[in-house]
């Protein structure tokens, strides 16, 4: 059974997620926030993470750049309240910076349970891509626990 790890700050979400992915029989462990799912990677065996991107504490870029660092070859969807941004307004990309960091697949919310098995089954069928860590970054801090 494939075991997936959804890392989102807002409970609702996390159960939402659960209860789908379950009945598509999937493991699921769930984490409240980078720092916790970073432990988990760190710890257990993933198939595929699910990160939302917009998290108090450490947020999603912060966390994929530390999950590419410890594992690039585990597959990853980003996911965010948040339109993908027209730069013309100034404003971040930050489902374009989780594609650029190697994303399966980047689903705005809402997004129906058929987009996020399709983004699943494409992590899935593609495999994990091969990247190198990161390199000539600053170190992401984790800093204090949210």
């Amino acid at each position: 059974m494939p075991r997936i790890l959804v890392i989102d700050d807002d409970h609702s979400t996390r159960l939402a997620l659960q209860a789908l992915l379950t009945r598509k029989s999937f493991d699921v462990a769930m984490a409240p926030n980078g720092r916790t799912g970073l432990q988990l990677i760190s710890s257990l065996g993933f198939d595929a993470v699910i990160i939302d991107m917009f998290m108090p504490g450490v947020d999603g870029i912060a966390t994929l750049r530390e999950l590419v660092g410890l594992n690039p070859n585990l597959p990853f969807i980003a996911m965010s309240g948040c339109a993908f941004t027209d730069r013309r307004q100034g404003a971040p990309d930050f489902l374009g910076m989780a594609t650029r960091l190697g994303a399966a697949a980047a689903l705005q919310k809402p997004f129906s349970a058929a987009e996020l098995l399709k983004a699943i089954a494409r992590a899935f069928d593609i495999g994990a891509p091969r990247r190198e860590p990161l390199r000539n970054t600053e170190p992401v801090s984790l800093g204090a626990a949210s």
